[in-house]
């Protein structure tokens, strides 16, 4: 064998040496990112039950809102009623001063 041919030998064994670490590396990066998507995977369908629950919620939260609006407004109405009755409109009520100063003009 040459010293060239030997040189060269050499040279590729180096290569393929270093080539041989790169993909142990690689390998070994897949690896992580392999178990690593397992994770992503599971907090991917706990978000999604999380949105679910989230939505009932708010669903449930605005059928309470609504329930309540109602319940509002009809205790409005009934304390409109109740004032007209009672002669406690806007206007209707006029206080001892003002009675007085309207007798004196």
């Amino acid at each position: 064998m040459s010293p060239i041919t030997l040189a060269i030998e050499v040279v590729l064994a180096l290569m393929l040496a270093a080539c041989l670490y790169y993909f142990w590396r690689l390998d070994k990066r897949l690896a992580a990112l392999r178990s690593g998507q397992d994770g992503v995977l599971k907090a991917a369908a706990d978000l999604a039950q999380a949105t679910a629950q989230a939505e009932a919620a708010v669903r449930t939260l605005r059928a309470t809102a609504t329930e309540a609006g109602r319940d509002l407004q009809s205790r409005i109405n009934d304390a409109r009623a109740t004032a007209d009755r009672l002669g406690l409109g806007a206007g209707r009520i006029r206080t001892g001063a003002d009675a007085g100063a309207r007798g004196r003009i």
